[in-house]
């Protein structure tokens, strides 16, 4: 009962939310078709819903405040190469928090 309870949930949330997700689809797709790596598929997925979902800009920030943290450990560590990719993937993460409080505060000034 409760696993049915979950699949109708799940279904109500793709027909309620059609266009977010035929936009993930297509994310992923055009990921596949550009030869991304499976990492930077899933970041580009993350920012696609930020823009289209209820992802907070604090919510972005946590990932690239990690990065940006496990940094000095892997150089420390001599793991140059897995240092530079978490530098990366930090300031993708600063950028999609940067663009999603943008879109945050233009929405609030629009309620005043």
């Amino acid at each position: 009962m409760q696993q049915v309870m979950q699949e109708r949930d799940v279904m109500g949330f793709i027909l309620r939310r059609k266009y977010d997700v035929a936009c993930m689809v297509a994310g992923a797709f055009l990921g596949i078709w550009f030869d991304w790596t499976t990492v930077e598929i899933l970041i580009f997925l993350v920012f696609l819903w930020s823009i289209l979902g209820p992802i907070t800009s604090r919510f972005l920030a946590i990932p690239a405040l990690f990065f940006l943290v496990t940094v000095p450990v892997l150089l420390t560590l001599k793991r140059d190469d897995r240092a530079e990719e978490f530098a990366i993937y930090a300031y993708y993460f600063l950028v999609m928090a940067v663009i999603r409080a943008i879109i945050e505060v233009r929405k609030e000034e629009k309620e005043k």
